[in-house]
């Protein structure tokens, strides 16, 4: 076998280290990774209890000086029993791949005879934050459950020994109808029937033909209005009647009294500015309005708000990623995140002037070789083995390099053999930073140091050392010689990957106060409106008047500064088409039952909601026996009256 050099290739070419795969991938209930410790775990034994690779080589020397049998049969059996022990870990972390491969749902899944739990599962069980109404077996712990709650003691019991609490709760109303001076009032019209498209169309309707259904309806939508002299509150009152069709007999409301906005752009704009740059919880600004402009607004309206911005400006962060991967620059990193019932990672693409988070359920780097295929320029990145595959020039952070440097030689502070490679280093890299800082990142200033690194990287392979810790980063540098000097080749290119590492604390600082309580659907219009507003801090411009001015392009807004004729935020601003606002699920879901109420709370929490709007947007003949409902089946109508 050993005559066969390429037989023998193969054989060590197949092997595989089991303890690696161990180590970065298995916990088992022992205190090492070691073989002994880990197949005793799995019920597997040796005739000698005390066996030991150490206790082999004691064997292995008596044998070589006596001779005799029975070490030699003691040595072989212990070198097959250890390999039986290998056989039985590797059988099993074959069955965990092939189970967890076909089991859909979390929990414990059978493998080799052993209950494995799911590392992710584990996290979840360990993080599992639930909030919401606890259900109770007897009906007397949730009456007495409802009576601990701190509003109701606060409004029932302690107001009626406390004078203090009784005076400030006095005349206080904390939601309903509010009495605010209306600033605006619109007649909403329609022009064209919605059953046969005719034109013909009245508004004198009797009363009693609707079956007491009120003919003129009204809604009131608020809004801000953003000045550098302060900030004042808009209300608007939109009037409508119910049309009749003179054509086919039809009557109805206009779909843009059933879709008006209760929340106008000038108001979410203020809330998510204060959300995303001062990190304002969505409580916070919630208090912040009542208290600064007397709106009630629901947490889980503040939650849609949101939603709906993310959902208006994706146009606009679209236009950021596609302007990224089209540069000649791309600076990317990432970082970890927990979610309610998960952890996933925030990746990080950036350039000089924009920044667009992505999240990703995992941090395996596959998808980035579809994302950047087309990617023609520079990728600036730190040494996650990742980026290694992405067919492109590449620039390696030399700053994240410098500190593995300065960390190796403080842990050898006497390694000659090491300072001999991270003088010269700090040498020729000092002296392309005086450059930079000089001219700028100008090729024609920077290709003068191609010589120094050239030679540089010649002394360092034909010299090896006799320091580990020497070898190892001469090893390392030589890995990626052609990704480290990168920089001195191309104009605009930077030396680091400051850019992205930056973008990435101002997502860390949300994450500090809010990991573990998001869901990744909130994360998502989070990273949306964070993009923005990073991109906008790159270019010197306010976040605040973008967002103000409803503009979806970043581009034209930092040539016009504001939006051009006929670009501006409509008068009237609609919901989204198929989109239910929260206030009208809150009333809808009372009458909900079984499966559909719970939808109703799902997508309440999450601010996002789902379920289809109310089928009732026009009044049908009232001549029929459906023409006009009660008042049950009329709830879509009156639930949109403020």
């Amino acid at each position: 076998m050993a005559r066969d050099p390429k037989q023998v290739d193969r054989v060590l070419g197949s092997l595989v280290n089991v303890l690696s795969l161990v180590h970065a991938h298995g916990y088992f209930p022992c205190y090492s990774n070691g073989l002994k410790d880990v197949a005793r775990c799995l019920g597997f034994s040796w005739t000698d209890p005390e066996a030991s690779g150490l206790l082999s080589i004691v064997w292995r020397a008596r044998w070589e000086s006596t001779r005799d049998d029975v070490w030699k049969r003691t040595l072989l059996n212990y070198n097959l029993e250890d390999c039986a022990a290998l056989h039985r870990v590797t059988d099993l972390l074959r069955d965990i791949n092939v189970q967890a491969a076909s089991t859909a749902s979390g929990g414990s899944i059978p493998a080799g005879g052993q209950q494995v739990s799911l590392v992710g599962e584990i996290d979840r069980w360990d993080n599992n934050r639930q909030w919401g109404q606890v259900r109770f077996a007897q009906p007397e712990f949730e009456q007495i459950n409802r009576c601990a709650y701190f509003d109701y003691q606060r409004e029932r019991i302690y107001v009626r020994t406390s004078t203090a609490l009784r005076k400030g709760t006095r005349g206080r109303k904390k939601y309903g109808r509010q009495k605010l001076r209306v600033t605006k009032r619109i007649v909403i019209t329609s022009k064209r029937c919605p059953g046969c498209k005719g034109t013909s169309l009245t508004t004198e309707i009797d009363r009693k033909e609707l079956g007491g259904c009120p003919i003129t309806r009204t809604k009131r939508a608020y809004d801000l209005i953003l000045t550098p002299a302060g900030v004042r509150r808009k209300v608007i009152e939109c009037r409508v009647s119910v049309h009749r069709c003179l054509d086919c007999g039809l009557c109805f409301i206009p779909e843009v009294y059933q879709r008006l906005d209760r929340h106008f752009h000038g108001l979410k704009s203020w809330a998510m500015y204060q959300h995303i740059v001062h990190r304002i919880s969505l409580q916070g600004v919630r208090d912040m309005i009542e208290e600064l402009f007397g709106l009630h607004v629901h947490l889980c309206e503040v939650n849609m708000f949101k939603g709906l911005m993310a959902r208006y400006y994706q146009l606009a962060y679209d236009r950021l990623l596609q302007k990224i991967l089209s540069g000649h620059l791309l600076l990317i990193d990432e970082t970890e995140v927990r979610l309610k019932t998960d952890k996933g990672y925030v990746w990080v693409f950036a350039s000089l002037e924009e920044v667009v988070y992505l999240y990703r359920p995992t941090r395996e780097g596959d998808f980035l070789k579809e994302m950047l295929k087309d990617f023609r320029g520079v990728l600036v990145s730190d040494f996650y083995a990742a980026y290694d595959s992405i067919n492109c020039p590449q620039q390696k952070c030399l700053i994240h390099l410098m500190r593995d440097m300065n960390q190796d030689l403080l842990n050898a502070p006497f390694d000659e053999d090491l300072k001999a490679i991270t003088r010269p280093f700090g040498i020729l890299l000092r002296s392309a930073v005086a450059t930079i800082d000089k001219h700028g990142l100008k090729r024609r200033h920077l290709v003068k140091h191609a010589g120094d690194v050239q030679a540089f990287f010649r002394r360092l392979s034909e010299q090896p050392f006799q320091s580990e810790a020497a070898e190892t980063l001469r090893k390392r540098l030589l890995k990626y010689k052609d990704k480290l000097f990168t920089f001195i080749e191309y104009d605009g290119v930077p030396w680091n990957n400051n850019n992205a590492e930056h973008a990435i604390k101002a997502f860390a600082s949300y994450r500090e106060h809010a990991e573990g309580t998001i869901s990744e659907k909130g994360l998502g219009g989070y990273l949306v409106l964070l993009s923005l507003y990073q991109s906008c801090k790159y270019r010197g411009m306010s976040f605040l008047k973008f967002l103000k001015s409803g503009m979806r392009n970043l581009d034209e807004f930092c040539e016009r500064g504001r939006p051009g004729r006929g670009q501006g935020l409509p008068a009237i601003q609609l919901y989204p088409k198929g989109f239910t606002p929260p206030h009208l699920l809150r009333l809808a879901k009372k009458r909900r039952v079984g499966k559909d109420a719970t939808q109703g709370d799902d997508a309440i929490e999450q601010g996002y909601p789902e379920p289809e709007p109310p089928k009732r947007t026009h009044i049908e003949n009232p001549s029929t026996p459906e023409g006009c409902p009660p008042r049950a089946a009329n709830a879509s109508a009156a639930a949109m009256r403020t």
